[in-house]
């Protein structure tokens, strides 16, 4: 052990009374403040993307196949120009890419619900059992998803339900406008769900597809969509455009009927993803200021406990030490620091995040942030990442005090007070 090593060991972090240092206490309650609240930062921002990123996509699948509507591609004596068949070909296409673990038929119907004394109008979506549906048995909260034996019965959000005053159990007329006319049904509402998403709820109802199959006259094959779903959701448009690809070689090759065009929720959803974008630019600005803050006080701190011990400095300059020396042993009472504000941080940081995570403490407003409580993601990753830039960042502000330590002179230390 060097004799630096040795000397920044046994430099006591107490004042004068006894009782720790006012300096050491703002040092490192300082850097603790900073690391807990760039934590929450990155965990509650990643937490957030996630979430919505996974309600967006509950909504729109990743990619979509979906029949298509320019007019001249449509046989004349086709009556529902929207309708698709999932054919064994589109199976066969869909399966070779080996990017898609779930595929899911839908049918999706513009209809209108009526009650003695109003109406509303929304877009009945009729899935196939698969992620579409998990993700609204998810939200349900009053009810449940009728199972496919009960075709007559639908799930309308808690919006719709309120607005109209239907409550479960309920029958609502229910009417299809087709090519044929107007066709009425009056289903059961099985469920009530609310994502908090209001910008969908208020627009989707959800049923079995055999229930809107049977208002179009289609058979079990048939939807106006196929829902595909990824395992690599980073890389959905490079996955979308695989499938056309795909599909094109299909088609030239005479192997797949009919025209068809392809659909990303990257597109779909841009709003939203490019607001969730915005929201690492906020993280940013967040650590810059949190490691301004914290670098500022360890200076402030170290120059405080610099001017506590000229003395000492003087002392160890009139022995021989070297600039040098002395300001590697600031520096390493620094690090002591540091590692102390680290230490308390991470354990504030992570316990707070921790609670919220499993007991969702600190509510929102779902109707402006579309989550009724703060979300949390701890990622260890992140965490080691925030961990190691702040050790590195404050190891380079440590060489700061030198300057001070360096223009201290042994003779004038002696009668310092």
């Amino acid at each position: 052990m060097t004799y630096e090593r040795l000397i920044a060991s046994r430099m006591r972090l107490s004042g004068y009374g006894g009782g720790t240092a006012t300096s050491i206490i703002m040092a490192i309650s300082g850097i603790a403040l900073a690391m807990a609240i760039m934590m929450a930062a990155l965990c509650i921002v990643t937490g957030f993307k996630h979430e919505i990123r996974r309600k967006i996509m509950g909504f729109d699948a990743h990619v979509s196949i979906l029949a298509a509507s320019d007019a001249t591609y449509i046989p004349e004596d086709s009556k529902t120009t929207s309708v698709l068949t999932f054919s064994p070909q589109l199976h066969d296409i869909i399966d070779g890419t080996g990017i898609f673990h779930d595929a899911e038929l839908v049918m999706e119907h513009p209809a209108v619900i009526k009650t003695d004394s109003d109406f509303e109008g929304i877009v009945l979506r009729g899935l196939t059992p698969g992620p579409g549906t998990d993700f609204i048995k998810e939200s349900i909260i009053d009810g449940s998803w009728p199972a496919d034996s009960f075709e007559n019965s639908i799930v309308i959000s808690r919006i719709t339900s309120e607005k109209l005053r239907l409550n479960r159990g309920d029958r609502v007329f229910t009417y299809f406008f087709t090519d044929e006319g107007i066709r009425t049904r009056r289903p059961q509402i099985a469920a009530i769900y609310d994502t908090h998403f209001s910008d969908y709820d208020k627009i989707y109802a959800y049923s079995p597809i055999k229930f809107i199959q049977g208002v179009n006259g289609l058979d079990t094959l048939q939807g106006n969509r196929i829902d595909l779903y990824m395992n690599d959701t980073d890389n959905i448009d490079e996955g979308a455009l695989q499938l056309q690809e795909a599909m094109m070689r299909e088609a030239w090759a005479g192997r797949l009927d009919g025209m068809y065009r392809i659909s990303a929720v990257t597109s779909t959803g841009m709003m939203y993803f490019n607001w969730l974008a915005l929201l690492d630019t906020n993280v940013i600005v967040i650590l810059l200021l949190m490691g301004l803050v914290s670098g500022f006080t360890l200076v402030s701190s170290l120059f405080i406990i610099i001017l506590e011990r000229v003395r000492m400095i003087g002392i160890l300059k009139a022995l021989g030490a070297s600039n040098k020396s002395v300001t590697h042993i600031f520096s390493l009472l620094g690090r002591r620091l540091v590692t102390y504000g680290m230490i308390i941080g991470n354990a504030i940081g992570l316990g707070l995040m921790l609670l919220q995570q499993h007991f969702h403490i600190v509510p929102l407003d779902p109707d402006a942030y579309y989550l009724d409580f703060v979300p949390v993601e701890i990622n260890l990753w992140q965490i080691i990442a925030l961990n190691v830039g702040v050790f590195a960042i404050a190891w380079c502000v440590l060489l700061i005090p030198g300057r001070l330590i360096a223009s201290v002179s042994p003779a004038k230390s002696m009668r310092y007070e």
